[in-house]
């Protein structure tokens, strides 16, 4: 089969990832970037792979599209994330009680869903999560890599605004203050009557409790 007929094959689920994972984006920019996944996807699939094709392929399609998303500075539906985590806790509690690791599709049986949502739910989690274990491999916080004078990014506010009410009542406001509002620390410091000691002790237990909740 040649690449142009493989690729024609599989635009339905190119289609149907970018129609039903991703908005703000132009649906032609994510139907080109679904086509950069397939041939991704095909260079690096072995023939001799257990996993079909379009399994293989969808990662490299969702990842192409994702990519393409947050250089647009557009955010992939956070329900996703949820989902990832709660699908993660349910694989967990049915290893132990079942003594194997279950897979997608029994995942989806158990929970009387559609095995589509599920592969994509946990391809978006994995990727998220990824680009925060990422942050601690490199052994750069989000509190160490960010300047006072530097904005995060859309992708970085929608990760801390989220997990906010994972904290307590000081270090919510303290993040609220430093990347809500733009704030230095020496300028939360003096507006909450605290030291810069203490407001970047604060900081410090608030994104670790948030990189903790989104990895879970």
């Amino acid at each position: 089969m040649t690449t142009e007929q493989i690729i024609e094959k599989n635009m339905g689920l190119i289609y149907k990832i970018a129609n039903q994972s991703f908005y703000g984006v132009e649906k032609e920019d994510l139907y080109q970037a679904g086509v950069l996944g397939i041939l991704k996807a095909i260079k690096n699939y072995q023939p001799n792979s257990e996993a079909k094709f379009s399994s293989y392929a969808f990662k490299s399609i969702f990842g192409e599209m994702y990519q393409l998303a947050m250089q647009k500075q557009i955010k992939i539906k956070k329900d996703y994330l949820r989902l990832y985590k709660s699908l993660e806790t349910t694989r967990y509690a049915l290893a132990q009680k079942w003594g194997k690791i279950p897979t997608n599709e029994e995942l989806a049986l158990y929970l009387e869903m559609d095995p589509y949502e599920i592969e994509q739910a946990i391809v978006a989690g994995t990727i998220m999560v990824s680009s925060l274990d990422k942050q601690s491999e490199n052994e750069r916080s989000l509190y160490e890599t960010i300047p006072e004078n530097e904005s995060l990014s859309l992708e970085d506010r929608l990760t801390i605004k989220e997990g906010l009410e994972q904290l307590n009542e000081e270090e919510r406001q303290i993040l609220e203050y430093r990347y809500m509002q733009d704030m230095t620390q020496s300028e939360v410091a003096r507006k909450l009557k605290k030291t810069q000691v203490m407001v970047s002790r604060y900081e410090k237990k608030g994104i670790d409790k948030i990189r903790e909740y989104y990895a879970i």
